[in-house]
């Protein structure tokens, strides 16, 4: 079994060189893909691959521009299903590293559970352990717990997906930015398809490629909370209800965000949010399983 990594780089080799090195030590994988969406004539991706001194078992393979995290790994999911005889994918940030043992369990869970397409490890994010997930519907918030409202999502930082039992794209490429696992979890909320493996961790940095609190962070953070409202909702009551109730979280979210960091930034993202989430909705997408 041929076991691929795929990482969405955008200027940052030096982060994407540590998490491709670290997954080619013998610890499992036999090849990375790396999609470069850093617009940089190249730059980044000869800079990188000085670092990786050339090492042949990674693939450039450039996006020709930025075009979101979504995007690319459709690209890279394309690329390797049509070149490469791959039947397993590890998905993972550049910002993340996987603790030895990681992708062998993945795959080992993949194996057991034959109805799976994905399976995911534990987070350490900013020191904090954390383990499944779940998204309320209505409050527009990640839990622990399952729950009324709520659905499981898989870790869109890391993940293993089983690519001979998956067909077309895997994201919805409208998510330039966060939000993509939410409405891929959504998606697959009625399927025995996602496998959670405990006894595994990935080291996760978190916005690698963006600032926290910044504009561009708040504006995509926002616009992936817009997108998801027209994604979880029916037409009907319940869906008019369900709208309602996340509008009023996510600017009441980003209200306390402002008040806590005197600063502006997350109100204006939940306004430009809106606008950009308007405009993605409008693109055709393709998705599929």
């Amino acid at each position: 079994m041929t076991i691929a990594a795929l990482i969405v780089e955008y200027r940052s080799p030096e982060k994407t060189a540590i998490c491709v090195s670290s997954l080619l030590a013998g610890d499992g994988c036999d090849l990375a893909l790396v999609v470069d969406n850093s617009d940089d004539e190249g730059d980044t991706a000869s800079r990188l691959m000085q670092l990786l001194e050339n090492d042949p078992r990674v693939i450039m393979l450039s996006a020709q521009g930025n075009i979101g995290f979504a995007a690319g790994v459709n690209l890279g999911l394309e690329h390797l299903r049509q070149s490469q005889d791959v039947s397993r994918v590890l998905v993972i940030n550049n910002d993340a590293v996987a603790e030895h043992g990681v992708v062998i369990a993945l795959a080992a869970a993949l194996q057991d559970h034959s109805r799976a397409a994905l399976a995911f490890p534990a987070i350490v994010h900013a020191g904090s352990l954390i383990g499944e997930i779940y998204y309320h519907k209505w409050l527009a918030t990640v839990l622990s717990r399952p729950g009324w409202g709520r659905f499981q999502v898989p870790r869109g930082c890391c993940f293993m997906l089983a690519l001979d039992r998956w067909r077309g794209s895997l994201f919805d490429e409208r998510f330039f930015m966060y939000g993509e696992e939410i409405e891929l979890g959504w998606r697959l909320r009625n399927e025995d398809a996602l496998v959670f493996v405990p006894g595994c961790l990935v080291q996760h940095e978190g916005s690698g490629s963006s600032v926290r609190g910044s504009d561009f962070y708040e504006e995509h953070t926002a616009a992936a909370h817009w997108l998801l409202s027209r994604v979880l909702t029916a037409p009907g009551w319940e869906g008019v209800a369900i709208t309602g109730s996340r509008a009023l979280a996510i600017v009441a979210r980003s209200l306390i965000r402002a008040l806590r960091a005197r600063n502006i930034s997350p109100l204006r993202g939940v306004w430009n949010g809106w606008w950009r989430a308007r405009r993605q909705w409008s693109m055709r997408t393709r998705t599929a399983n």
